[in-house]
């Protein structure tokens, strides 16, 4: 990593979060010469440039830790409820949310663009991701084919979880958009929350792709997460959409924490979520929208309540989607 790479960075995105962060109109003239490379912005503007820093931003935001993540995406005005026009405003909004001291917010957000940086300049944007760089006088692997992972962004997804049958399924429609030329395949992930105690399933949880696609391969990461590949039916153009379908299954006998969080780590517009109970239940439902996930763990916090229709289903509608935060239902 270049020392002075990393505090360029530091200094630009610094910079970029200042007045209205993000949302401001003149973004092109606000985004630096060392955040144009490394997100590979070249000589793009307007639309084009706002969408490409997003994603890339949101893709490197996601690796930071969890209470970092939040700091970042309300400084940056990337959470759709930071819309406060001075980040000085943001933060201190967000000092209340968390019931933290300004003070120590400022602090963690200083932390996070120096985090963001180092992570960020440690990549050369010249190398493929997952490579090295030659060494002197070597030969460079040739580069993977297609585009990276980071090359799309959901703009919606539809979700039925339906707790009616003899173990919940989750049937799940997502709308893609590419981001570059030759999109062939997405790496998906879901997770399954377990309450606390409760074992490990020895079984992966099962997934059936209905539509748009198939599925190449389940990669599972620790006890509760899995990560799908998709591969599409034909190669995608940049900004071409796409919807696919799939349908999740929990092993039987597994026990599920009651919630369905959606915590995106790429770019997401738009939920809209549906939950089905049997008709006799009568859960207390309640309204996730866009907490850290340690909050919507903690029954204690009390959230917004969500009436059941005539039929025992709960409904909500997100959109804006924060990256880090969590989107849903929880129930009891």
């Amino acid at each position: 990593m270049n020392a002075s790479d990393a505090a360029a960075l530091h200094d630009e995105l610094r910079s970029l979060a200042r007045s209205r962060g993000l949302r401001a109109a003149n973004l092109g003239a606000r985004v630096g010469p060392s955040l144009r490379r490394h997100a590979e912005l070249g000589d793009s503007a307007g639309i084009e440039l706002r969408t490409r820093l997003v994603a890339w931003l949101r893709d490197r935001i996601a690796a930071l830790p969890a209470d970092l993540r939040a700091v970042v995406a309300v400084a940056l005005a990337l959470d759709p409820r930071a819309d406060q026009r001075l980040l000085t405003d943001r933060l201190g909004w967000l000092a209340g949310e968390l019931d933290r001291d300004p003070r120590t917010v400022r602090r963690r957000c200083e932390e996070a663009f120096r985090l963001l940086a180092e992570t960020a300049a440690a990549v050369d944007p010249d190398v493929p991701a997952g490579q090295s760089g030659p060494a002197r006088g070597a030969t460079a692997p040739p580069a993977l084919a297609g585009p990276p992972s980071g090359a799309w962004y959901v703009e919606r997804v539809w979700a039925v979880l339906r707790l009616d049958g003899p173990t919940p399924e989750l049937l799940e429609t997502r709308r893609v958009v590419a981001l570059e030329d030759g999109l062939r395949e997405l790496a998906l992930s879901m997770s399954l929350p377990r309450p606390p105690g409760a074992p490990a399933s020895p079984r992966d949880l099962d997934v059936d792709v209905l539509f748009g696609g198939r599925m190449v391969r389940i990669d599972r990461r620790g006890d509760t997460h899995y990560s799908p590949v998709l591969r599409l039916p034909r190669a995608l153009s940049r900004y071409e959409r796409h919807d696919f379908g799939c349908v999740w299954r929990v092993p039987a006998g597994q026990p599920m924490a009651p919630r369905y969080a959606l915590n995106p780590t790429i770019r997401c517009d738009a939920l809209d979520l549906r939950v089905r109970f049997p008709e006799d239940a009568d859960p207390k439902v309640e309204l996730v929208d866009g907490l850290p996930l340690r909050a919507v763990e903690d029954l204690a916090v009390d959230l917004p309540a969500v009436a059941l229709d005539g039929v025992s289903e709960a409904f909500a509608r997100f959109s804006g989607l924060a990256s880090g935060l969590c989107y849903g239902l929880r129930w009891s």
